[in-house]
């Protein structure tokens, strides 16, 4: 009988598989995505976030609450896969909360793991739940937990993706008064 290795948060385990599928759970609607970074913790350009509306980026698919990794075909400057889920941005005070902190399962060849995060009760509206990393030759699964109250905003800027949403509008500046010459 298959074991389930149940990792705590900073845990870590390594993927006998070619490949790892990490589903995340949770009892409210989240949004998936995974960004692949460098050894420099940041994206190489904004194409290295994976979601819904670019759902794959060089053998890393986002398919629901799923991501796939084909490690493999992972490019060898990308040094981590960060799993991200967050709330809908279009529900109003929608936040984690003791009820609602999300899950990660991970599957690779034999290997079964998961991690049951401690509660996101800090406003987070996002979260790294966990990380595909290199190491040596091979890849293994860190357990992060950590979160965001800026939501995928804050969290993509923080490695590195520019958001489309400007954000407000600043003021016109006043036009100079034509002079007297």
């Amino acid at each position: 009988m298959e074991q389930t290795l149940q990792l705590a948060k900073g845990g870590n385990a390594a993927l006998s598989g070619p490949s790892a599928v990490v589903t995340i759970t949770a009892a409210a609607p989240v949004d998936v995505s995974a960004l692949l970074l460098g050894a420099d913790r940041k994206v190489r350009g904004d194409h290295d976030l994976v979601f819904f509306n670019h759902p794959a980026q060089d053998g890393v698919s986002v398919d629901g609450p799923a991501v796939t990794a084909d490690l493999g075909r992972v490019p060898a400057e990308v040094t981590t896969i960060a799993i991200v889920a967050s709330v809908d941005a279009d529900r109003p005070g929608a936040r984690f909360d003791a009820s609602t902190t999300p899950r990660a399962a991970v599957a690779s060849g034999a290997d079964a793991i998961e991690f049951v995060p401690p509660p996101l009760v800090d406003g987070e509206t996002v979260a790294v739940l966990l990380e595909l990393y290199r190491r040596g030759d091979g890849w293994k699964a860190r357990a992060v937990g950590q979160g965001w109250a800026s939501g995928l905003a804050g969290l993509a800027a923080d490695f590195g993706v520019t958001v489309d949403d400007p954000g407000p509008a600043a003021p016109a500046a006043p036009s100079a008064p034509p002079q007297d010459t």
